[in-house]
């Protein structure tokens, strides 16, 4: 790279922030990522627990991702050390905004203050950054994302933890979590109460003492297309409990954003280009969960490539919205025929999860790799819409629908 590079900063070193990075790094630019926390990864590292993401393969991957392009700064976060203004000062040509959404909307109950209640993220955090073993006792977590299924995880791993609940206010097929997740949380001995709200949280001599619930009916479908959790009259009870995790959605801690000139969504998240992710003021683009609010790590991934190509394009004056040339496959490959009795069997493979009583207590990997044989199988389901572009004229006999698997 040249010495004249023009510098990018991108503010924040989770999936969408390094993936930026990375792209960028590998088109020539020098980029600094800035951090708020005390190491990169953002989500993967402060959120999603080990058991789900081994710490040894994230830090690898992460470290393979920061080359001699790229700076680290850590423990920097927008706004408090960072104002956007001072990043141009100091020769900065564009900023990727890559935050997160890390502030838990509140219950709004009296008591949420209270010693032993805790955001889901401020929990999963101090453990995950810090190993600080916040629940004990008796412990409940309100709420149905993923957020809480991993903090019901990470909770019934901790020391002096007697039991773990997920009070949910719908049913179990509303939660948002991802039904493996909650699969693997029941069989490891979470418990799940579902069409229950907390209504009141019980504070006793200073500190959380319980919550008191009122029981609910399914009503007609809400403008989130699900079914409108009602409450019954009469059914209020208490439950007693020594830590409450709340997590009912996270939203982006960017309340300082507005006076460095970027507009905000009526949710609280960045307003950008939907196509090409920049913010209303120029050389300024955000991603990521930033953007739309808890997501995929995919997704984030999917943003921070997108603005790596923006941001060149920018940088070197282009119009931003180009037409997207599809990227069509080019290579033929033989197709491999299945027999009847293979098709017949072609379900998709179920990764092996190691049994639920051996990961009481410990942060090891729950999902285990595919055998060789596993792998192949789910490889040969594949339905092979390559053939349409690569097949040769010769062997046209053969047409794709009939070659494939059964994905």
């Amino acid at each position: 790279t040249n010495g004249d590079a023009p510098k990018i900063a991108v503010v924040g070193s989770g999936p969408a922030g390094l993936t930026a990075a990375h792209h960028l790094s590998l088109a020539g630019h020098k980029v600094t990522v800035f951090e708020a926390d005390d190491r990169p990864g953002g989500m993967l590292v402060s959120r999603i627990p080990a058991y789900r993401l081994p710490r040894d393969t994230l830090r690898k991957e992460i470290e393979s991702l920061l080359d001699d392009n790229v700076t680290l700064k850590c423990d920097t976060a927008l706004g408090r050390d960072l104002p956007i203004d001072g990043l141009f000062e100091d020769g900065f040509k564009a900023v990727f905004l890559a935050l997160g959404a890390h502030k838990s909307r509140p219950l709004k109950l009296e008591g949420e203050d209270a010693p032993g209640v805790f955001p889901a993220i401020g929990f999963l955090k101090a453990f995950n950054l810090r190993g600080e073993k916040l629940a004990k006792g008796r412990v409940g977590v309100i709420g149905g994302g993923d957020s809480a299924v991993d903090a019901a995880g990470v909770a019934l791993r901790q020391d002096g933890v007697e039991s773990a609940t997920i009070f949910y206010r719908r049913t179990r097929q509303e939660m948002p979590a991802q039904e493996k997740d909650i699969d693997a949380a029941l069989e490891e001995g979470v418990k799940l109460e579902t069409l229950m709200s907390p209504v009141r949280i019980l504070v006793d001599k200073g500190r959380l003492a319980g919550i008191e619930c009122i029981k609910n009916r399914l009503g007609d479908v809400d403008s989130s297309g699900r079914r409108r959790p009602v409450p019954i009259p009469g059914t209020e009870h208490v439950i007693h409990l020594d830590t409450l995790i709340v997590t009912i959605g996270d939203i982006p801690d960017i309340d300082y954003v507005p006076p460095m000139g970027i507009e905000l969504t009526d949710w609280g998240t960045m307003k950008v280009d939907e196509e090409t992710l920049s913010t209303n003021r120029p050389g300024v683009f955000a991603g990521g969960d930033v953007v739309t609010g808890p997501n995929t790590v995919v997704e984030a991934i999917a943003a921070g490539k997108r603005v790596a190509l923006m941001i060149g394009r920018y940088l070197r004056g282009e119009e931003l919205k180009q037409p997207g040339a599809a990227l069509l496959p080019e290579v033929y490959v033989e197709p491999v025929p299945l027999a009847d009795d293979e098709l017949e069997e072609a379900d998709r493979v179920e990764p092996p999860m190691v049994p639920a009583a051996s990961r009481k207590g410990n942060f090891d990997e729950v999902e285990l790799s595919f055998t060789v044989e596993d792998a192949t199988k789910e490889a040969r389901r594949c339905l092979r819409c390559d053939l349409e572009f690569t097949q040769p004229e010769e062997n046209e006999m053969a047409s794709p629908a009939t070659v494939g698997g059964a994905a």
